[in-house]
């Protein structure tokens, strides 16, 4: 008999079986049995349970994602999630229809699970919360059907929305613009004073320079994101996830066919090669400092440990090398920018600023007449008080 957490809370327990199938699902292999049972692994190192070791941190983000589902309870409605195995069915849909929209799988999958038993369809916000859930798993970009929330506990920005009538492959690319530019492009002919200079861009300068706090965050679409409001940047840091992306993209997942990919790659692959340059290549080059720092976000901030592992260009491809930031460029300009003028944000930069632009110019000009006019009257004070002691000293001349 299920209990009450149970019924309101169907995903609020994870098993590793759960997780085993979301790694096949989403990269194309499973761990080995003994990590299944939760034993210890004597394998050698190609055994796939070393490569889930490395995802504990995606675990950790899928069970607070999947633990905040609530389903919609209307009479004897069926939830649109019962169980985590649900959930994995709408991954492989989705990843297998990336090009037909939202609305039609929708009606489809439940339609078909309708048909196969005795319960009722689930309402129709709860079906789209259910999809967004998918979505949100497979790309780690939180979504929402219109005019309608996620449906889940958890505060942060406002999700991106996935319209009824655009397919999964729609919404990615509605989310992630391509944009080329050619200030960060050294192969373009552009002037050298508009040359963007990332070699420093990185997160010590920003921290040092910009004032700026270094947040983590799980959505990708933060990823770099500038607050000025918060004095803040986001930084996607699941380099873990990145990769396996990656990989999977190619068919180098254990027990893939070498060049045979999955059905629909989870994330563009040079998203995942952009984002995971701007990770080990810009904000965390290789010198001390950096690499403290990087240190102490893992330590303090909860930063994906996998991220201390510098190996982005293993990752790259025949003529992927050369990255030219057509997803991120835009915000690596904004930081560069932000770093040559740096928003005043303590009390007394900002005290500064409102009195150092040429509106003020007249009030400095007559505060410095002012001012002289102070010293001249002390001026004169001094003569008066010096001629005055002359004086006394010519009246009364001390007799020897």
């Amino acid at each position: 008999m299920d209990t009450p957490r149970e019924i309101f809370y169907p995903l609020a327990n994870v098993s590793r079986d759960n997780l085993a199938k979301v790694c096949k699902y989403l990269w194309g292999w499973t761990p080995c049995e003994r990590w299944i049972c939760g034993k210890a692994c004597h394998q050698p190192s190609g055994c796939p349970c070393r490569r889930a070791a490395k995802l504990e941190p995606f675990f950790d983000f899928y069970r607070e994602a999947t633990a905040c589902y609530i389903p919609d309870f209307t009479g004897d409605l069926c939830p649109a999630l019962r169980s985590h195995d649900d959930l994995v069915d709408i991954i492989v849909l989705l990843k297998s229809n990336a090009d037909q929209a939202r609305s039609k799988l929708t009606t489809k999958y439940f339609s078909q699970r309708v048909q196969n038993g005795t319960q009722k369809l689930p309402t129709t916000v709860d079906q789209n919360r259910a999809f967004g859930l998918a979505a949100r798993i497979i790309s780690m970009v939180q979504c929402s059907a219109e005019n309608q929330s996620d449906g889940l506990l958890e505060a942060g920005t406002q999700p991106s929305t996935w319209h009824s009538d655009r397919s999964f492959k729609d919404f990615m690319e509605s989310v992630f613009h391509k944009r080329e530019q050619p200030a960060l492009n050294s192969n373009d002919d552009v002037a050298l004073s508009a040359k963007i200079h990332l070699a420093s861009v990185t997160a010590k300068r920003l921290r040092k320079v910009a004032n700026l706090k270094i947040i983590p965050t799980n959505d990708l679409r933060n990823h770099l994101l500038l607050n000025d409001a918060d004095g803040t940047v986001a930084i996607y840091h699941y380099t873990g996830v990145l990769k396996e992306h990656i990989l999977a993209s190619r068919g180098e997942g254990p027990g893939q066919t070498p060049g045979q990919s999955i059905p629909m790659e989870n994330i563009p692959r040079r998203l995942a090669l952009e984002t995971l340059d701007t990770l080990q290549k810009v904000l965390f080059p290789i010198d001390p400092e950096s690499q403290s720092l990087l240190r102490s976000l893992v330590a303090k901030s909860e930063f994906d440990p996998d991220i201390l592992r510098l190996e982005s260009s293993s990752y790259s491809g025949p003529g992927e090398q050369q990255v030219g930031y057509e997803y991120w460029g835009s915000r690596l300009i904004d930081l560069y920018d932000e770093l040559e003028n740096p928003t005043p944000r303590s009390y007394f930069e900002k005290w500064l600023e409102r009195r150092s632009g040429s509106r003020h110019m007249m009030m400095a000009t007559l505060a410095g007449v002012i001012i002289a006019i102070i010293l001249g009257i002390i001026s004169l004070a001094v003569s008066i008080f010096q001629a005055w002691v002359g004086w006394q000293q010519w009246q009364h001349p001390v007799v020897g």
